[in-house]
């Protein structure tokens, strides 16, 4: 069974056993991002691994505050496989760049890929759950 908690206007919803949907909406700000982090990590903390959904269809800024929240927990986390969808390109460049800030401090135990919709991201982590229940884990870039 599905469990929603809204943050605000943007919300994060477990699909059971192993995957988050994280839906920002609108602005985007630190406090609401850094609880959604820290409810991402207690979920998370002993799980083997965890499979990610980041829909940005619907989110405006990213404020510095959320961005920093969310690119410097990932250490926190279990492996896991991260497919990102949907927002402007602006937005999908901010995300790209945040990406990479976050392997840059140290949460390198993860996949990313940035899908053109929710079906092929769903598809990609249907495959990286694969991959992670085999005990395969990602390798450094």
């Amino acid at each position: 069974m599905q469990t929603r908690t809204t943050y605000g206007v943007s919300e994060m919803i477990i699909e059971p056993p192993d995957t988050v949907v994280i839906k920002p909406r609108g602005d985007f700000d630190g406090a609401i991002a850094a609880a959604m982090m820290e409810a991402l990590v207690t979920w998370a903390r002993d799980r083997p691994f965890v499979l990610l959904r980041m829909d940005l269809t619907y989110v405006g800024a990213i404020s510095p505050a959320a961005r920093h929240a969310l690119t410097s927990n990932g250490h926190r986390l279990p492996p896991r496989a991260l497919a990102i969808h949907g927002g402007s390109f602006t937005v999908r460049v901010l995300s790209q760049m945040m990406d990479r800030a976050s392997w840059l401090r140290g949460s390198r135990n993860r996949w990313v890929w940035h899908a053109p919709d929710e079906a092929t991201a769903r598809a990609w982590l249907d495959e990286k759950r694969k991959v992670l229940a085999a005990g395969v884990r990602p390798a450094e870039r």
